[in-house]
């Protein structure tokens, strides 16, 4: 903050802010780079971890021998009430089954002889109303799970499915979130949804169709269909393709909230159509394209607080810094966040890019790469001098221009050529089939 001010008084909440609030979140972060230590070690097998004090460490929490201390002694078992029987807990009801099953041989027999005929009688007494009540308990727990069906199991996605090598695909949101679970580290899926706009023409009539061809619609998949992505923890690697809209919202609030995301990649459906009257030279990231030299510019913000671009500059994907910043605040509220970003490679498809997301919210010490891939858009595109040794990665062949199209009219222009010997002889115009013989 001390070397880039401008910057930092740039930003949504302002330097002020963020000041403090790296100053509150500073012990956060240190107890984070604990816990990623302590896995570190946790990964190291056990006798390079301990590799002088083992025995002890085995044996810390063993019992002393002889001790008299309460806290090593065995918990004695709960003896068994009357009161337990009318609670309809399960210890209860096992209880009861045995008591109404124990032979009477096993009753003990009383020294007085007319006491035994009481005694015989109350006990057989007691016997029945148990039996009789662990009847009743067992009639009630059968009729309430004929009454309740089980719900059908949810078939989970496997670990194999749904990553970024395999994405899932026209993913839909709803309920298909419970079918992933909330302890993954890979996880890719496409929003991509076509509509076929038949079913919506169902009702038109023919007259309608024989001039029209339905065309497909793309719907895009709802904003707030994205807002579980945020519930995950463990994740290593994301990957969000085939976008109709920005879901950068929940995107940048699930990359602050895991700690160890190091691979993030996104990408849209379509590319960035840009006003060149009103952007000037922004140039895509391909082919003989440069990175800039500079390591400082002015701010600049080119977004609409969603995540893309600014409607006057055109339609297309912003990497939007306030939209990151919006998501690291919602962040902090939920949960545990790093001072920067844990990312160590970035992947964009179809966005349009400059340098103060990096400069705000990336790690200089853990961010390695930048892949640009096609369609990328370079707005002001720089990275400062602690960042010099990032790799950025763009496409370096161009693609050829597809050659321009025109529709044909056969029966005006196609033509009958009589070839002799390799040679053009005489040419018609094509009149049917009869001008072929």
């Amino acid at each position: 903050m001390e070397e880039y001010p401008n910057h930092w008084k740039a930003s949504l909440l302002g330097e002020e802010f963020w000041k403090d609030a790296e100053a509150y979140n500073q012990p956060i972060h240190d107890s984070i780079e604990a816990d990623q230590n302590i896995e570190a070690d946790e990964d190291t097998p056990l006798h390079e971890r301990f590799p002088f004090n083992l025995e002890h460490e085995q044996n810390t929490h063993a019992p002393v021998a002889g001790s008299n201390d309460p806290a090593t002694e065995r918990p004695s078992r709960r003896r068994f009430s009357m009161s337990d029987a009318f609670t309809g807990a399960p210890l209860a009801t096992a209880r009861v089954v045995e008591l109404s099953r124990r032979p009477r041989s096993q009753s003990p027999r009383p020294l007085v002889c007319d006491s035994s005929t009481s005694s015989s009688r109350s006990s057989s007494l007691i016997r029945s109303a148990l039996n009789r009540m662990a009847c009743f308990m067992k009639e009630d727990s059968e009729a309430e799970t004929e009454l309740e069906p089980e719900p059908e199991p949810i078939q989970l996605i496997p670990a194999d499915e749904a990553t970024p090598e395999k994405l899932l695909m026209e993913f839909r949101g709803g309920e298909t979130w419970a079918r992933l679970t909330i302890d993954r580290r890979l996880l890719g899926i496409d929003v991509f949804w076509p509509q076929d706009l038949d079913e919506k023409d169902k009702n038109t009539s023919n007259e309608e169709h024989s001039d029209k061809k339905a065309k497909p619609d793309l719907v895009m998949l709802d904003l707030e269909q994205m807002a579980p992505l945020s519930q995950f923890r463990n994740l290593r690697s994301l990957k969000i393709t085939g976008m109709m809209q920005s879901y950068q919202k929940y995107i940048w609030q699930t990359a602050w909230l895991n700690h160890n995301l190091d691979e993030l990649e996104i990408g849209m459906a379509l590319p960035p159509r840009i006003r060149k009257s009103r952007t000037g030279n922004w140039p895509y990231m391909k082919g003989g394209w440069k990175l800039d030299p500079a390591h400082y510019a002015e701010p600049v913000y080119y977004g609409d607080g969603s995540g893309a671009l600014d409607p006057k500059l055109g339609q297309a994907e912003y990497l939007d810094k306030m939209v990151i910043e919006k998501a690291k605040v919602c962040a902090m509220a939920v949960g545990r966040t790093r001072q920067k970003l844990a990312i160590r490679t970035l992947i964009l498809f179809g966005f349009v890019v400059d340098a103060d997301p990096f400069l705000h919210w990336f790690d200089v010490k853990r961010l390695k790469c930048i892949n640009f891939k096609d369609y990328c858009v370079d707005a002001g595109f720089w990275l400062c001098q602690p960042m010099k040794k990032v790799k950025v990665i763009f496409p370096r062949q161009v693609p050829e221009k597809a050659t321009v199209a025109r529709r044909v009219d056969l029966l005006s222009e196609l033509k009958v050529i009589e070839l002799k010997g390799g040679k053009k002889v005489s040419e018609k115009k094509y009149t049917g089939p009869e001008s072929l013989v």
